[in-house]
């Protein structure tokens, strides 16, 4: 676990409320304060600070608060107290730049442009984390192995270097204009999107609306436009509770639920909800494109984020129509103030994000957000990002929670690397969806490829006899043992179409689709560098099967399989001999960090395919995802795999779970876009940051700020 610094709020009625300015980067001068402060009394130290009332000036008042210097902690309120500014010898304070103002007295110590408190941003007087002896306590940082800070080394008891970016926490020295030895002036650092906002561009730390709901015990982080509002239930009952989220422009309309869960894990309520949203008024279908990930929240509940549905409507609606139209098929009851029905594009389909919370008080919540389905899939646009806000468990808190602001740095060294393997079940029913795939590898490709990933690619079957082996052939003779056994590079994708479209060997009407997944990873290992046929020692590994039956040995172990090939979920005596069966794959892929994603037969699938019990343990276990098969297009599943793979693979690893409405992301001076087209993303199921279509220098300064909530440890 790494952990950080705690930055305190720069905030000034606590965290999550606007700043206020005075102008001087300090809160606005209060004009009930007097002087009534007692006499300044030279050679005595009336504010306890170390500097004696004569020095600090007996009429002096350099921040304008009415509270005289000799009788204020903070002089020139730039949050750093004035017994740290002072220096070793507060009868001679020190003046850093030379102007003639001690730097107790002077808000940019330096003269370098930047406001000591936007140098020093939580006023301890140390470089974030950075620590200076081996094993050093430091309120809110933990020591890496050897005792020291990300970036540092341990020598001789001591910690080098002792000013390091990666460190820093976003902070930089307030006493010098070049904090990091061989380094950019720190004017010229990306730690100005750690500041409050710049009134003129914008720049900087994400303001955001907080709300809390007293029946839901819920506590809600919101982009400022969004309009909130407490939904009535008739007949309701504690816990029940809901609310509506309404986003104008991108026109999204989302929901937060609060009702008592059915048995079983929250994988389970998940799956009951989804049972419920299969009934919902006026569909005429309701697909699901994820299953979403499993987790815990930034509090330690269990969780499953981003689950997407594909939901056609029988006749036009608007989107709030249709979130309201999801409260009832939830709850059951029927609500009123539901929130507008009025806002954005009558359509027929939409698509659904939604996460589910399984609280220890016997609560589960359901938050989540409707949108028409093209404005969604349009990278162009903000409806994606509002999506995955609401459903990607960032956003939600209990009503008690409290916010804080983080910073986070990074040096990107390199492209993510991943080696994505494809376990394909080539049987005739599986036709169309293999020719699916094939239809959208190049955009599978390019989608990757936009994301900065390093990745190659390669293609197996299911057949008993096959062991994992690769394709590189483009046969269309079925019984083609598929050429040499490699991955694909990122240019083929021609190859990999024709690999989807007819995998090595044949299956012969036996899917052994958890023999071969299993077979693909262990017989393409150890890692080693420069070779086709084997995963290289820097790589994700990510395993994708794609089959519509249940696996050929858990149908031949499974007392009676046939008669659950329909059934959600197992009796207790069979899942105990399913797990079994699949303990020791899931083992290896636990030991060698691989995840498992799945498009196959769901509970309520609308196509006969069998559910595919020990794939979706298998997937569970892994933090995968899985997707319907029976879905017409796999497109936005393939798309939904793709940014789980890239985000899985990205080194820029968030040290806390954010609030990912707040986040802000600087390059140098630039502050990126949040953007599918070109800018940065957030992948909740990773906690990491990828970039899209921006090539980076190797070695490029990168921070992160971000509000987060404040109960929770460092990311793990």
């Amino acid at each position: 676990m790494k952990a950080r610094a705690m930055m305190v709020c720069l905030l000034l009625a606590g965290c999550g409320s606007e700043f206020v300015s005075s102008g001087d980067g300090g809160p606005p001068p209060n004009p009930s304060d007097s002087w009534n402060v007692g006499p300044c009394q030279p050679g005595q130290d009336s504010d306890g600070d170390l500097i004696p009332d004569d020095v600090e000036g007996c009429n002096k008042d350099s921040d304008g608060d009415n509270t005289p210097d000799y009788a204020d902690t903070d002089s020139d309120n730039d949050k750093i107290l004035d017994k740290l500014e002072a220096g070793p010898d507060p009868t001679h304070p020190v003046d850093s730049d030379g102007d003639g103002k001690p730097d107790f007295q002077d808000d940019d110590s330096d003269n370098d442009g930047v406001k000591d408190g936007d140098e020093d941003l939580n006023g301890d007087g140390k470089l974030g984390c950075c620590l200076l002896t081996c094993g050093e306590v430091r309120q809110g940082c933990k020591p890496e192995a050897g005792g020291c800070s990300k970036g540092q080394t341990c020598n001789a008891g001591k910690c080098t270097p002792t000013a390091e970016f990666l460190c820093s926490n976003g902070e930089t020295n307030p006493l010098s204009k070049v904090t990091f030895p061989g380094g950019k002036a720190d004017k010229d650092l990306p730690t100005f999107v750690c500041h409050k906002p710049d009134e003129v561009s914008g720049k900087g730390l994400k303001p955001l609306e907080f709300k809390k709901s007293t029946p839901g015990k819920w506590k809600v982080a919101l982009e400022k436009t969004a309009i909130y509002g407490e939904a009535s239930i008739e007949g309701g009952v504690a816990p029940e509770a809901a609310a509506s989220i309404d986003v104008a422009g991108p026109d999204v309309a989302g929901f937060v639920i609060s009702f008592a869960p059915p048995a079983g894990d929250v994988v389970a309520v998940a799956g009951a909800v989804i049972t419920k949203l299969n009934a919902l008024a006026g569909k005429t279908s309701v697909t699901q494109l994820s299953s979403g990930s499993p987790g815990t929240t930034h509090d330690k509940y269990p969780m499953v984020v981003d689950t997407q549905l594909g939901i056609k409507m029988a006749s036009a609606q608007k989107p709030g129509a249709v979130r309201n139209a999801v409260f009832a098929a939830v709850l059951g009851k029927k609500l009123s103030q539901m929130g507008s029905a009025t806002f954005g594009p009558s359509v027929t389909d939409f698509t659904l994000h939604m996460q589910t919370i399984l609280r220890k008080d016997g609560r589960a919540i359901v938050m989540g957000a409707v949108a028409d389905t093209a404005m969604a899939a349009n990278p162009a646009l903000e409806t994606g990002f509002i999506l995955d806000d609401l459903s990607n468990g960032t956003g939600l808190a209990m009503d008690t929670d409290s916010d804080t602001v983080e910073c986070d740095p990074f040096k990107l060294e390199g492209t993510p690397v991943t080696d994505i393997i494809w376990v394909i079940d080539e049987s005739g029913s599986m036709s169309d969806n293999r020719q699916d795939v094939a239809n959208n590898a190049k955009d599978f490709f390019a989608r990757a490829l936009k994301s900065g990933l390093d990745f190659r690619i390669a293609v197996t079957g299911v057949n008993q006899n096959q062991n994992g082996k690769f394709c590189d052939s483009l046969s269309t003779n079925a019984q083609d043992p598929g050429g040499n056994d490699r991955f694909l590079s990122s240019a083929e994708s021609t190859i990999f179409a024709a690999c989807a479209l007819n995998p090595p060997g044949y299956e012969g009407g036996s899917e052994y689709g958890i023999l071969n997944a299993r077979k693909a990873v262990e017989n393409h290992l150890p890692r080693t560098a420069n070779n086709q046929a084997k995963i290289r020692p820097d790589a994700k590994i990510v395993v994708i099967i794609a089959t519509d039956e249940s696996d050929q040995k858990w149908k031949s172990t499974i007392s009676g399989a046939s008669s659950y090939y329909k059934t959600c979920v197992l009796p207790a005596n069979i899942q105990t001999q399913s797990d079994a069966l699949v303990a020791a794959d899931i083992a290896f892929y636990q030991q060698n960090n691989v995840t498992v994603h799945l498009i196959g037969g769901v509970c309520n699938n609308a196509c006969g395919a069998e559910i595919a019990h020990p794939y979706l343990d298998v997937v569970k276990a892994t933090k995968g995802i899985t997707a319907d098969v029976c879905q017409k297009n796999l497109g936005t599943s393939l798309q939904i795999m793709i940014d789980t793979i890239a985000g899985s693979a990205s080194p820029a690893i968030l040290q806390y779970v954010p609030i990912s409405a707040s986040i802000a992301v600087a390059v140098d001076q630039t502050q990126l876009k949040r953007s599918r087209v070109q800018g940065f993303d957030y992948v909740a199921s990773s906690n990491t940051l990828v970039f899209i279509g921006i090539p980076f220098p190797k070695g490029s300064q990168v921070v992160a700020s971000y509000r987060r909530w404040v109960a929770q440890a460092a990311f793990e």
